[in-house]
């Protein structure tokens, strides 16, 4: 609604008021953990579909799904500990092999053969 409301002031160029309202880059990130929506593959290739980059952030718990996930702009694992006891103190994971599961979705990351991060959480 905010930008909407530029359009008319004095010196707004019309070019650049038309680029705003051109979505080019979404991120999913912070909102839960978005490779588990069920249907964030398909999601994803819409996004494509609209030349809109993709960047996901996933705490590295679903390593089938990093697997199988299909290529995006830039893909994030968050190592938020350093050692499997600091995993679990740190984010109190929900799998008793949350450490093994990070380590191999690291891995995965490695396999992908697309722009990849590990992500360091310094807490």
């Amino acid at each position: 609604q905010m930008i909407k409301e530029t359009k008319g002031i004095p010196g707004v160029r019309m070019d650049r008021w038309e680029e705003a309202h051109t979505v080019r880059h979404c991120a999913l990130s912070l909102v839960g953990e978005p490779i588990m929506y069920p249907r964030i593959d398909e999601f994803l290739g819409e996004l494509h579909n609209r030349h809109i980059s993709t960047f996901l952030v996933t705490n590295g718990q679903h390593p089938d799904a990093i697997e199988n996930l299909r290529p995006i702009t830039q893909l994030y694992v968050s190592v938020d500990a350093p050692t499997p006891e600091s995993l679990e103190a740190i984010d109190r994971p929900l799998f008793r092999d949350a450490w093994d599961r990070l380590r191999r979705s690291l891995r995965c990351l490695k396999d992908k053969g697309q722009r990849t991060v590990a992500r360091l959480a310094v807490v």
